[in-house]
């Protein structure tokens, strides 16, 4: 501990003495599946500590809507966790955390809650083999609203990345009282596949529980509930689904979205990020007259990242898999853009890097684990080799600066 106290103290010495010190700013999203964005941006700030570059290092950890959006932004405006018991995709027990905090000119400013979709209804909570996207629900994430608003929260941020459910919300909306109907007037199965039988939609329940609370949906793509670019074409597969699966939610979805237009006089089939956590986004404007945002950018101006950015030298980011899809509507897309207006280089660190990512001149990729490397061990063993690239970038760059 000594030893440590005293190689701080030179460090700080250091950087006084070095008049144009390097101002690195640190801000991934998560290494899914090994390392939240706070963890990697530890990682990256002790690799970078230990190389011989001397450098005032600023973290930022980000997200976009995923895993984690709710734990970054209820942490920076110092609110408290709330653990609960629901019930997760396939219908087990288990415990699952929001936050609520206080949002500056929220609604009302003292009682805001901050819920990822992905704590409760993930699809990192299932193993291989229990994934179903058939019949995983979003139910746990209505547990979670239920209980925010139980506790007197009036605006509620809902995260919508990261799900294992194609359902279009209806679990969550049943948990939070709407009732789903065939056509005897029973109610519907959980799980996107049963939504074909929906023939009735009953929200009179819903609607006074709802009464004065303020819905945002956080969303982390912008693609539509139905279609060639929507949740069941384009997500069911990750989540497990055979392509005659991906066929059955596609109809299930449009049936779904047609049965919405008709009881509510809301078209929501094509709406920008409608197919978000399997529809959920879709749900939420539907039912809860929630507005989509881009979570990344909610996270960025309220964190205040092109401030940050613009008055660094560096940027350094970073997830686990980097491919086409991170510059759409991601963390990673976001950040490059910033950086870019103000003139700053970006480097990243990937866990996996896609076919055809090249550097350009205002990008720098590093992949992070060995060539051709098992994926298990790469991701168990993800904190040692984060660390040691940043290690090696810092003291790459300590020749230069």
């Amino acid at each position: 501990m000594e030893q440590k106290t005293n190689q701080e103290i030179k460090r700080a010495e250091a950087l006084r003495a070095k008049k144009n010190k390097l101002r690195i700013l640190v801000c991934p999203d998560s290494f899914k599946g090994s390392l939240s964005a706070e963890e990697a941006a530890s990682c990256i700030r002790d690799g970078l500590e230990r190389s011989t570059l001397l450098a005032d290092i600023s973290l930022l950890p980000l997200a976009d809507g995923g895993s984690g959006t709710a734990r970054i932004i209820g942490k920076s405006l110092g609110g408290g966790e709330v653990m609960k018991t629901v019930t997760d995709p396939s219908g087990k027990k288990l415990k699952a955390s929001y936050f609520i905090a206080a949002l500056p000119g929220g609604h009302p400013p003292d009682k805001s809650a901050f819920i990822d979709l992905a704590s409760a209804s993930g699809l990192s909570l299932l193993e291989k083999k229990d994934m179903n996207p058939l019949r995983a629900s979003s139910r746990g994430t209505g547990a979670l609203i239920n209980d925010a608003i139980s506790r007197g929260c009036a605006e509620i941020f809902v995260g919508l990345g990261d799900s294992a459910t194609v359902d279009g919300g209806a679990g969550m909306l049943a948990a939070m009282g709407a009732r789903f109907l065939d056509k005897h007037g029973n109610h519907i199965a959980d799980g996107g596949e049963a939504l074909k039988r929906l023939d009735k939609i009953d929200i009179s329940h819903l609607l006074k529980k709802i009464k004065g609370v303020k819905f945002t949906a956080l969303a982390d793509v912008t693609n539509p509930l139905i279609g060639p670019r929507g949740a069941a074409a384009v997500f069911a597969p990750q989540k497990g689904a055979t392509p005659g699966e991906v066929k059955i939610l596609e109809g299930a979805l449009s049936h779904y979205a047609g049965i919405i237009k008709t009881a509510m006089g809301k078209d929501v089939s094509c709406m920008s990020g409608g197919g978000a956590a399997g529809g959920a986004g879709a749900g939420m404007a539907a039912f809860l007259d929630a507005e989509i945002k881009s979570g990344i950018e909610m996270l960025a101006e309220h964190l205040k990242l092109e401030e940050k950015i613009s008055s660094s030298d560096l940027v350094i980011s970073g997830e686990g898999r980097v491919d086409s899809q991170s510059f759409s509507g991601k963390t990673l897309s976001h950040v490059v853009k910033t950086a870019a207006e103000h003139e700053k280089t970006v480097v990243v660190f990937a866990g996996k890097l896609e076919e055809g990512i090249k550097d350009n001149k205002n990008m720098v990729f590093i992949k992070i684990t060995p060539f051709k490397m098992d994926p298990a061990e790469a991701v168990k063993n993800a904190p040692a080799y984060l660390t040691r690239a940043a290690r090696k970038l810092g003291d790459l760059l300590s020749g230069k600066f």
